[in-house]
């Protein structure tokens, strides 16, 4: 009786593994791809390729690295690493890596926006929220001092505004804005409200002045006032 022979020998290299060296803080983007060799050959001649997104961005090189400096977010995606033999016998992947380039918000600046001169309790205003940076969807919020002013909003550009009825209480208090994307959050610089004078907007008046001929003012006086 034969027993069939069996080859047993270990393989030429493992399975490869991407990983990323630098930090996610950096704007550069340095990918690894590792494999472990047969130590029975360790003069084993390797090839590794990149790919993104399943389109090759680093054919066959002897380099097991890749790096793109200052990366953006069009460098976000799945990255996947290939090894294979000298003569394309054995070739291995590696799982796929996602790499996330989101950019954090930048701080974001707040103005105020009114048509009164003297701001009165009912006046509509204008609160506009801007970042420079960050990557979207980005989402504003609000506040009066510390509390939130309608809802947050999450348009689709870097900008955002609040259109809203003001309140006497508002009067001097600390007002700010807030941006937020899945990165980080930053919150204005903090501004003083304008005074809010007393009374309403409909009950707001001004003194109308009307002049008329001497020959009609018998038994008026002078200066009528409405």
């Amino acid at each position: 009786y034969l027993i069939p022979w069996i080859d047993v020998s270990p393989e030429l290299f493992q399975d490869p593994v991407l990983s990323r060296l630098n930090s996610s803080e950096t704007s550069d983007l340095l990918l690894k791809c590792t494999t472990k060799v047969d130590p029975n050959k360790p003069a084993s001649e390797l090839f590794y390729s990149f790919y993104k997104d399943n389109h090759i961005i680093q054919n066959r090189s002897h380099n097991p690295l890749f790096f793109i400096s200052e990366a953006n977010e069009e460098n976000s995606g799945l990255y996947q690493c290939v090894v294979d033999a000298k003569d394309g016998t054995i070739q291995k992947k590696s799982d796929y890596l996602d790499i996330d380039l989101c950019t954090s918000v930048s701080q974001p600046v707040l103005t105020l926006q009114h048509e009164a001169t003297n701001l009165a309790e009912g006046d509509k205003v204008k609160f506009l929220c801007e970042t420079q940076l960050g990557s979207l969807p980005i989402l504003y919020s609000f506040y009066m001092d510390g509390e939130i002013l309608g809802e947050p909003l999450a348009p689709s550009g870097r900008a955002a505004s609040l259109l809203i009825s003001v309140k006497a209480e508002w009067s001097g208090k600390n007002y700010s804005c807030q941006a937020e994307n899945k990165v980080s959050r930053d919150i204005s610089e903090p501004k003083k409200f304008p005074l809010v004078v007393s009374g309403t907007a409909s009950m707001k008046s001004t003194t109308m002045v009307i002049w008329l001929p001497v020959s009609c003012l018998v038994g008026w006086p002078w200066l009528l006032r409405f």
